[in-house]
């Protein structure tokens, strides 16, 4: 082995003994942050919302799959600070108008009555891409969770059969 090859990767061995510590300190379950993007209040309006559009019967609704939680990734993580802001106030003028018309909390109001308060968000056009947009998304999150998938429309993750040492 040459020399320069040697030293290389002495001080490559180095370095990674040295960094090691603070990256494998990175992983502890304290330091990992967590999502901040929507309050607790905005996560149980995200809940209501989608249990409102796909609700449960027979079958598992999009509570039943956790939706919410899709929604909540999926608003933090792809969409941007000026769409996040857009589905927060479509989200505080729906808790508002529940409160005007019904003098309920949105949670409090009965499915019927949350339906009314979604269609007229859908009418308001300030808030008509927020309320396409929660709809949408909602019944993406639905239609491709694992409940979904495999109990309505048999999805198999790998379909066909391995079958060793068959005669030709």
């Amino acid at each position: 082995m040459k020399r320069r090859k040697l030293l290389q990767s002495i001080a490559l061995s180095t370095g990674a003994l040295v960094i090691l510590p603070s990256w494998a300190q990175g992983w502890s379950r304290e330091q990992i942050v967590t999502n901040q993007v929507f309050l607790l209040e905005e996560k149980e309006m995200l809940r209501l919302i989608a249990g409102t559009f796909i609700p449960e019967g027979t079958s598992k609704g999009a509570n039943g799959v956790g939706v919410e939680l899709f929604l909540d990734k999926l608003f933090s993580d792809c969409y941007t600070i000026e769409d996040q802001n857009k589905l927060k106030a479509a989200i505080k003028a729906l808790s508002l108008q529940a409160d005007l018309n019904h003098h309920l909390a949105f949670g409090a109001c009965n499915s019927a009555q949350r339906e009314g308060l979604l269609l007229d968000l859908e009418k308001s056009a300030e808030h008509l891409w927020a309320y396409t947009t929660l709809r949408s998304e909602t019944i993406r999150g639905y239609t491709t969770s694992e409940y979904v998938l495999t109990e309505h429309y048999h999805y198999v993750m790998a379909p066909g059969f391995y079958h060793g040492c068959v005669n030709v």
